[in-house]
């Protein structure tokens, strides 16, 4: 994952003495803002893989709570939105549903929160999946650990969006609508960066 080196709690600490309202702004409000900022944009833009392989496999569902699949301790837990691809055996099982993948062989599907997959003697299940940070938390006020999860180069792409959600909490939309458009800007540029940055082969 992408790291600026620049922890949270620095990070909004410098954004609240720029950001100049009335109201006062709590931190939750701004880690709430930078979670949902980080995890969109690993979702949506940067989609780092990883792959994780489970020997022997349970029966026909993986537990997402499997401790297979134990996140490290900068990475969210895997959901089933994240998943990629889905390998038995290294033949690539096809997403369906739930409906169609207890009919259909050569399958997996969500049910619940967890992976169904449908394929007989399966000695080995890969999951390539899109990796999202960890989110970060505040208690009694204070932010705990934990860096800003993106390129340094966009690290002001954070602060439009920050600052616009900010002003528009306290009803400047003017304001708020400046930063707002600035942070769809450098989503743009963002996503030229990455696909710069993608291999030339595979998906």
């Amino acid at each position: 994952m992408f790291d600026s080196g620049i922890t949270a709690s620095a990070f909004v600490a410098d954004l609240k003495v720029e950001i100049d309202v009335a109201l006062a702004i709590s931190n939750a409000s701004y880690i709430m803002w930078l979670n949902s900022l980080e995890q969109l944009l690993y979702s949506e833009f940067i989609k780092e893989q990883k792959l994780v392989s489970i020997t022997p496999p349970p029966a026909d569902v993986i537990l997402i709570t499997n401790t297979a699949l134990d996140p490290a301790a900068s990475e969210s837990r895997i959901r089933f939105e994240d998943i990629h691809t889905v390998f038995a055996d290294g033949i690539e099982l096809v997403k369906t549903t739930l409906n169609s993948g207890t009919v259909f062989a050569d399958t997996y599907y969500k049910t619940g929160n967890n992976i169904g997959y449908n394929k007989d003697d399966v000695l080995q299940i890969d999951i390539v999946y899109f990796v999202r940070p960890v989110l970060k938390t505040v208690t009694n006020d204070v932010i705990g650990t934990g860096n800003v999860m993106l390129p340094y180069e966009f690290l002001d792409l954070v602060k439009a969006k920050l600052r616009g959600e900010a002003y528009k909490l306290v009803n400047e939309d003017d304001t708020a609508a400046k930063w707002l458009n600035d942070y769809n800007v450098s989503i743009e540029t963002l996503k030229n960066w990455l696909n710069l940055k993608q291999p030339t082969f595979g998906a």
